[in-house]
């Protein structure tokens, strides 16, 4: 039996209004189907009037979750004092930003406040964060287009499939996450939604309400994880969220080129930053922790209005090992469709998510996740309440056809979801394109490794948790 929640009883005019009033700290779950074994997906928004209290509303909202998850890893790897091992590494890395440390905090308190006798501190739930930098990501794909690759209203489509085998049952709970922070501080005022597991802060496969979706890819494996590095997790987050107030999306890739350029990640990585409209660009990070300048769309292919990342190089002239069924849908023609650009990927992967951007907080969202029935698509305004942004473009239709195109759209939103819990939507096609499916025992590949070379730096010993 799975449990379900769509807003129960609540009519779908309700639901609207309710999403057009200011938000309040807390949580709600929005959507919810999951069986026994907990394996399904939720659908959530958290809030808060600082990075604490939003950290605390998702720990309240996803306590026994979070606190299983980490007893899945905690026993997983106890042979040898392994975990607590990590754990000390895990404490030497940076976090980058006070304000990320305080919705670590903020988890913490939220679980406890729920449990009060769960074996959860800061370190548990950094260590579950950081799992891409100590496990295994495997051939992940993503690709993003824009201009006569899009019709209007859409202005960029942009997918990511996240390919991994993965030992933990909690990773087949797949929480969308709307993270909401109401006090306009810098880190803490851009409002974004990452796709990911339970207790969950920081980017896997993410996008934030410019529309700029930011995602990670392996690139040679390495790590290293020694003190002052960044995890990839946390740098992808910080890319979405840090730049300073009011930068314009054309000038935040120059920003984040600055940032990533400056700091040392502890995992070789490619990290995504797909901006609307173009002016984004792919990270190439090395074994030795340096980050090259962007990989920008490149005007020799699909005339810089196309990005592709696989787990292979490119200059961007070139479709990257592994591109080439990407390349070819590419060579199909044009416009694309969010529903062509999403099934492309097929449902191989741990998860899949695809954005199409109409403008700032405007966006369809869909997803859909490894043990997941149907896929889940959404809109921005069912996920945030309405803040009013200036036009991208003067409007067409006067203001009585403006408020009929968006009492259809509501309706069609309500539909769309409706018919995604009914199953209506239906599975995404199978794919034989991509990385094949691992259903065997995910290789921890970097423990043994990092374990091998001794108890080097501070916070080896085990510590005595709350």
């Amino acid at each position: 039996m799975r449990s379900r929640n769509l807003l129960p009883g609540v009519p779908a005019l309700l639901v609207a209004l309710a999403a057009a009033l200011p938000a309040a700290a807390g949580h709600e779950i929005l959507l919810q189907d999951l069986d026994e074994a907990r394996h399904g997906y939720t659908v959530l928004r958290v809030s808060g009037d600082t990075p604490f209290e939003v950290g605390r509303s998702l720990g309240e909202a996803l306590a026994e979750d979070i606190v299983a998850s980490v007893v899945e890893v905690r026993e997983r790897l106890a042979t040898g004092d392994r975990y607590d091992e990590i754990r000390g590494l895990i404490d030497s890395l940076s976090f980058i930003t006070e304000e990320l440390e305080q919705e670590i905090r903020g988890v913490v308190q939220g679980v406890h406040e729920v449990l009060p006798a769960a074996e959860l501190d800061e370190l548990d739930v950094k260590l579950r964060n950081t799992y891409g930098d100590w496990g295994w990501i495997q051939g992940c794909r993503s690709h993003s287009c824009w201009g006569r690759y899009v019709a209007p209203p859409v202005r960029t489509l942009s997918t990511r499939r996240l390919d991994m085998g993965t030992p933990f049952q909690s990773s087949l709970h797949h929480v969308l996450c709307a993270f909401d922070p109401t006090d306009g501080g810098v880190t803490a005022g851009v409002r974004w939604v990452g796709l990911a597991s339970p207790g969950y802060l920081v980017a896997v496969t993410a996008v934030n309400e410019f529309g700029t979706m930011a995602s990670l890819h392996d690139y040679g494996s390495g790590a290293s994880l020694d003190p002052g590095q960044v995890s990839r997790a946390v740098a992808a987050r910080h890319l979405l969220t840090g730049f300073p107030p009011d930068l314009a999306p054309d000038e935040q890739l120059d920003w984040a080129e600055g940032e990533m350029t400056a700091m040392t990640l502890a995992t070789s990585s490619f990290i995504n930053y797909f901006v609307p409209d173009g002016p984004g660009g792919v990270f190439a990070c090395h074994g030795n922790g340096s980050c090259d300048p962007a990989r920008r769309p490149h005007p020799d292919y699909r005339d810089g209005e196309v990005l592709l990342t696989t787990n292979a190089a490119t200059d961007g002239s070139t479709v990257p090992s592994g591109g080439d069924f990407m390349d070819a849908y590419y060579e199909q023609g044009h416009p694309k469709d969010l529903a062509s650009h999403f099934e492309l990927m097929g449902d191989t992967g741990l998860h899949l998510m695809s954005v199409a951007v109409r403008g700032r907080e405007d966006m369809t969202i869909w997803f859909h996740g490894r043990d997941m029935e149907q896929r889940i698509e959404l809109e921005w305004s069912k996920l945030f309440a309405a803040r009013a942004f200036e036009p991208i473009e003067a409007a067409d239709s006067d203001a009585t056809d403006e408020a009929d195109a968006e009492a259809r759209h509501e309706i069609e939103v309500e539909t769309n979801i409706e018919a995604a819990e009914s199953g209506f939507a239906g599975r995404t096609r199978e794919c034989g394109c991509g990385a094949a499916r691992s259903n065997g025992p995910q290789l921890l590949w970097l423990v043994p490794a990092l374990l091998a070379r001794g108890p080097r730096r501070r916070g080896f010993a085990s510590r005595e948790r709350r």
